[in-house]
């Protein structure tokens, strides 16, 4: 039972499904399960055994890896430890008829969101891929809330905002960014939002409070990544920009936050991932 490559999105512009493969050396426990879950509106593929479901999982994209232990070649303990170490990204979920503490230890070692035993009741596995997929989507989210504030030069901060920004996001890059300004005794921050996928009054309001934070430090902000068209949406929604630096692109708020601290910048069609040359820096 196999399925078309994710291509991010379904028709329409609607979330691709989920995708799952399923790795089980009973050809009749491959099928139904698939078929179970293929039901459920979900991307189904099978493997025989774990030299397959590697070659698969490297040549595509799965979200969710559901398999059995014991099978001949490389077993589902092995496969746990390869998708654990060189796919992070997809959870996985055991579903064996050979259940015992230790291979429930061993499963768990390798970061498995849950073990089933067969025979399994069909909500329950129903219910238990769900979660997993939830758990991935979470997890994915928490890795999103990690903004990295990046000392970029002597006394200049960069802080990228990159994907959706909500009350949790906000407040952990708030405090990260303040932390790190503390104690780097910071006069620029540049906060860029060219990676930024929503601008609305409450992402909006998130921005200034993060630029009055950095003023609280004494450090001068300045938001890039501005453009035409976020500029206009920023002043439909009546957001006051007065005594605010904004800049269009990241290059143009290096230059002015090397001008702040009285570093000259040499003029350049474009500053380089190294920063261009800055007093014969580079």
């Amino acid at each position: 039972m196999t399925s078309s490559s994710k291509n991010g999105n379904g028709p329409r512009g609607r979330p691709a499904p989920s995708r799952i493969l399923v790795v089980d050396d009973e050809e009749n426990v491959r099928i139904t399960t698939a078929a179970i879950l293929e039901q459920e509106g979900y991307e189904l593929d099978t493997a025989s055994d774990g030299h397959e479901a590697l070659d698969k999982i490297s040549s595509s994209d799965f979200d969710l890896v559901l398999t059995d232990l014991r099978m001949e070649g490389l077993d589902g303990s092995a496969l746990l430890q390869e998708i654990c170490t060189k796919h992070p990204n997809v959870v996985t979920v055991v579903l064996t008829g050979y259940a015992s503490i230790e291979s429930s230890i061993d499963a768990l070692r390798c970061g498995v969101y849950d073990y089933l035993v067969k025979p399994c009741v069909v909500d329950d596995l129903k219910l238990t891929v769900r979660r997993a997929l939830e758990h991935k989507q979470q997890r994915t989210h928490i890795s999103e809330l990690s903004s990295p504030v990046v000392e970029i030069w002597d006394r200049i901060l960069l802080l990228p905002v990159v994907g959706a920004l909500d009350d949790a996001r906000a407040a952990q890059m708030s405090g990260t960014m303040l932390e790190t300004a503390r104690r780097t005794g910071a006069e620029v921050i540049i906060i860029d939002i060219t990676g930024c996928t929503v601008m609305d009054t409450h992402v909006a309001a998130h921005l200034i409070n993060a630029v009055h934070s950095a003023r609280l430090l004494g450090a001068h902000a300045i938001i890039t990544g501005v453009s035409a068209m976020v500029a206009a949406n920023l002043v439909t929604l009546g957001v006051e920009l007065e005594g605010i630096t904004t800049r269009r692109r990241l290059a143009d708020g290096l230059r002015t936050a090397f001008e702040h601290i009285n570093v000259s910048v040499t003029t350049r069609r474009q500053l380089p991932a190294g920063l261009s040359s800055v007093n014969g820096k580079t």
